[in-house]
């Protein structure tokens, strides 16, 4: 164990060295090289009940004084103190989700509501004064476009977009234009710095306090998810929390982050919503866990089963998601890393169904350096591709460098942590950190952890959409139509206990309520990622169907641009 002053002197040279890197200038990065500039994103639909409007010129507003960026932090404050999110639950939700007063869930260690002890459940006058006393006012309000996906997050995203637009507009100063395209467009603009203000959802990449806050709240992670927040107050605050081995301590300082948090609004927490996952009676091996994992490797069919496709070779699970990248260092979406752990492996993973880490691609749990910098893995003897190419400790090199240079999308999940990673041996490999951070046995769990294979991702490119995925998963991915279904088959190389089920399609549906008439009619066999509270009640009384909720809430959260220029 370090000495507190020990420690303090490694945290400050840490920060200083990741500030060089992160917290420097307050600009949007610039596009890798080989990426193309990305087009202005079309509406895919507008409210319907909102007239179309002129794009909001803000410096236009008489007496609001000339700045660089749209978002001030007395405008994100009025926003938060605005929203009510008792009447959203009720209004949209019947009180099925729980209001949110911080992106840390309240059954976490260290939780606290600071948006509620900072706002209360609603102040209106303090919105209008905030807004006001930025220079707006009802003959000039401050005007913005609130986007959102149509469906992407079930039917209900909609009516929860328009209850907000009218708690801002119930001011008098502020005026909300809704817009909405599909996810796969969506996902590009905010990660393009091109949406102002919109909402997202978020479930763990892995379990600790710390994986609710610096996602959103960090200089070097934030751009990964449209925010473009930086505060080095908050990034010493973020590095000390996550740092620390102290409960007393990591408590006192979570505080004092949920305390600027709600003072600086880099996002704001709306709503808890669950999820539910349902599948036709004789589907076996269902189970998701706190880590929101689904295992296709586990699911079989019953003696009774009715499968959707004729066969018990053959599993077709039912998703309103799309995929946005398959490329392993770059992916960051739900889905995508759905796909990528079960053609591939992290170093560890978890028992089916729970919170229990195990080893993945490593033979065993990690050596930890008596220092806590270092993670040592031994990699299981012979690791394949699908395609048969070997994977040593070297892989894993070429895989943090790929990342380290392409700057992919999850990049700065990684990159705030791991400082080098080191080929002991063919079959060891060595992650370096930048701090003394417990958790890292969690984020060696997550998507960035699987290796890429170079036969499908070039060392110089990004590759969103591979034409066959040869991991060293249950299974490889065969085939992909965007947006109609994707195609698994076994791996033949897997070192694990080979699938019950050889055949897994993956079909895309537009919208919750068809994919919920899908299972129903016995078209598909389970259906998982969005259901939605709406439909998964509904199918709750029909024969045949089980609905299991998962024990794994959502946030709800929008996400201020705080680099979105002012002006546009």
């Amino acid at each position: 164990m370090k000495s507190k002053t020990l420690y303090a002197l490694i945290a400050v040279l840490v920060l200083a060295s990741m500030a060089l890197a992160a917290c420097a200038p307050a600009a949007t990065p610039a596009p890798a090289a080989e990426e193309p500039a990305a087009e202005e994103p079309m509406a895919e639909e507008t409210v319907a009940e909102e007239p179309a409007a002129e794009e909001p010129m803000a410096e236009e507003a008489a007496g609001v004084p000339d700045r660089e960026f749209l978002w001030t932090q007395p405008l994100r404050q009025a926003v938060a103190a605005a929203i009510d999110r008792e009447v959203i639950v009720d209004r949209v939700f019947e009180g099925r989700n729980i209001p949110a007063y911080h992106m840390v869930p309240s059954g976490y260690p260290y939780a606290t509501e600071p948006f509620l002890d900072k706002y209360g459940t609603r102040d209106l006058q303090l919105a209008i004064d905030l807004v006001k006393g930025e220079g707006y006012s009802e003959e000039n309000p401050f005007s913005f476009v609130l986007w959102y996906p149509p469906e992407h997050y079930g039917t209900t995203t909609a009516d929860v977009m328009q209850v907000i637009k009218e708690q801002l507009e119930e001011t008098g100063v502020m005026k909300v234009e809704l817009k909405s395209m599909n996810w796969a467009e969506y996902v590009d603009g905010f990660v393009a710095g091109e949406l102002p203000f919109f909402i997202l959802g978020w479930f763990p990449d892995f379990a600790d306090p710390e994986n609710w806050l610096s996602p959103f709240a960090s200089c070097l992670q934030s751009p990964d998810n449209g925010v473009f927040y930086c505060n080095e107050e908050m990034d010493s605050l973020l590095l000390a929390a996550a740092s620390s081995s102290d409960p007393a301590e990591r408590a006192d300082l979570y505080k004092q982050i949920g305390e600027l948090y709600a003072e600086d609004v880099p996002t704001l927490p709306l709503f808890w919503e669950p999820e539910f996952v349902t599948y036709r009676n004789g589907v076996e091996g269902v189970v998701v866990g706190p880590p929101f994992e689904f295992n296709y490797n586990v699911l079989s069919f019953g003696p009774d089963a009715q499968p959707a496709s004729g066969s018990t070779d053959t599993i077709i699970i039912g998703t309103t998601d799309e995929v946005n990248s398959l490329d392993a260092q770059d992916a960051y979406a739900t889905h995508d890393w759905e796909i990528l752990k079960n053609t591939g492996m992290a170093l560890l993973s978890y028992t089916p169904g729970t919170s229990e880490l195990v080893p993945g691609a490593a033979a065993a749990m990690p050596e930890v350096s008596d220092d806590g910098l270092t993670y040592t893995f031994t990699l299981k003897e012979g690791l394949k591709f699908a395609d048969g190419t070997p994977v040593t400790a070297q892989t894993y090199v070429d895989s943090w460098n790929r990342l380290n240079t392409l700057e992919g999308q999850v990049s700065g999940l990684i990159q705030l942590y791991v400082d080098s990673v080191e080929a002991v041996d063919d079959l060891t490999v060595a992650y370096h950190l930048k701090s003394t951070f417990g958790f890292f046995p969690a984020l060696a769990a997550t998507a960035p952890f699987v290796v890429s294979n170079p036969a499908e991702f070039a060392a110089d490119a990004i590759n969103q959409f591979p034409e066959k995925l040869d991991g060293i998963g249950a299974y490889r991915m065969v085939s992909h139509d965007p947006g109609q279904q994707m195609v698994l088959e076994a791996n033949p190389e897997y070192l694990g206990e080979a699938p019950a089920i050889k055949t897994v399609i993956i079909r895309y549906f537009a919208d919750p309520t068809t994919m919920s008439n899908a299972i129903e009619k016995g078209e598909i066999d389970v259906a998982w990622r969005t259901l939605g509270p709406v439909e998964a009640i509904r199918l709750q009384s029909v024969d045949g169907v089980t609905v299991d909720k998962v024990d794994a809430p959502a946030l709800r959260y929008m996400v201020f641009n705080h680099q979105f220029p002012y002006g546009e």
